[in-house]
């Protein structure tokens, strides 16, 4: 994206969405069983498999190794 700033075109990074989500959180909330397997996310399968994969809280997120 290019704003201005003082009369000059500045460019800014807008962050990466998919319809309106993080990458990471749309690809766990699209991904089935098989997908996290072959990605190698084993300790989210569980967690796919009970549908409980949603990112409300802070400690949700680790299946990719990051908090938030």
């Amino acid at each position: 994206m290019t704003i201005f700033i003082n009369g000059k075109q500045r460019r800014v990074r807008r962050p990466v969405l998919i319809d309106g989500l993080d990458p990471d959180e749309f690809y766990l909330r699209n991904a089935d069983s098989i997908a996290l397997h072959q990605d190698g996310l084993w300790e989210c399968i569980a967690e796919a498999e009970q549908g409980d994969i949603a990112f409300t809280d802070a400690d949700d997120a680790d299946c990719f190794g990051h908090s938030g």
